[in-house]
């Protein structure tokens, strides 16, 4: 696994906290995300991950710290703020609606309406103009849903998780957030999903992923945050970890440390 040493920094979080009341959920986080990299950020249960990643991308209001993009500080007081600065973010649940197709879910809220006076006037949505989008994308992700036109309800979980990450390579602009991509795929599913997320990288996003799979860490990813009790534990470089390492920083039976 090669790592990134000089490359530009994209998104960096200085001081993140979080408090609900007496309990604190994050405590004075800094990440840095670098340009073309899967950052790969893992802990125990409550560990303080998804709230990092909702902290991030304006799911929930920190209490305090900053956010910047490409080293200026950058308002994210909601997903709509994350949304314009090129962040996509893809939760567990995916936020697909069962009830409608592929079409409308990939373009759910940036609906495509036809160049015509009566498109202009009523909203007329061009559905042919999306599925070609939605066909191109998925002939170059080798994505092999062929009936877009089917609820995403009928569809397998590998399958309703590509589409999500599919929508991250339409969409988001330049990162990729990734809440565990391979939450309840069995292990073909599971590389299905990987194999995309890695592709995420060939489509010039940055990556940060949320998973329990050191092994999926390991073969996927250039460095990887280790979290702890709501604060950053250590930063490594892939390369020069292992899984016994990894775990032993995660429980805390190894010390800190801190990567390139």
């Amino acid at each position: 696994m090669k790592h990134v040493v000089a490359a530009k920094k994209i998104l960096q979080a200085r001081g993140l906290s979080k408090h609900y009341g007496g309990v604190v959920a994050l405590d004075s986080v800094d990440l840095d995300l670098r340009e073309g990299e899967v950052l790969a950020i893992v802990g125990d249960n409550g560990a303080g991950k998804s709230t990092l990643v909702k902290a991030l991308t304006g799911a929930i209001v920190k209490t305090s710290g900053s956010v910047l993009i490409d080293g200026r500080e950058t308002r994210i007081d909601n997903p709509a703020d994350a949304k314009a600065a090129g962040m996509e973010t893809v939760y567990q649940d995916l936020a697909l609606v069962n009830e409608i197709s592929i079409t409308k879910n990939m373009f759910l809220g940036r609906e495509i309406i036809k160049d015509t006076l009566i498109g202009r006037l009523f909203g007329v949505l061009d559905f042919p103009k999306m599925d070609a989008k939605i066909r191109d994308l998925f002939e170059k992700l080798d994505i092999r849903i062929t009936d877009i036109y089917r609820d995403a309800e009928a569809f397998s979980g590998g399958q309703r998780q590509a589409v999500a990450l599919s929508k991250t390579v339409m969409f988001g602009k330049r990162i990729a957030i990734l809440d565990e991509p391979t939450a309840a795929l069995g292990v073909r599913e599971s590389k299905m999903a990987m194999d995309l997320v890695s592709s995420l990288k060939d489509h010039g996003l940055s990556v940060i992923m949320i998973t329990h799979n050191m092994q999926h860490v390991l073969n996927y990813c250039d460095r990887v945050v280790v979290m702890r009790l709501g604060k950053v534990a250590a930063v490594c470089d892939v390369a020069e970890v292992d899984g016994d390492t990894l775990v032993g920083l995660i429980t805390g039976a190894i010390e800190k440390r801190q990567g390139r």
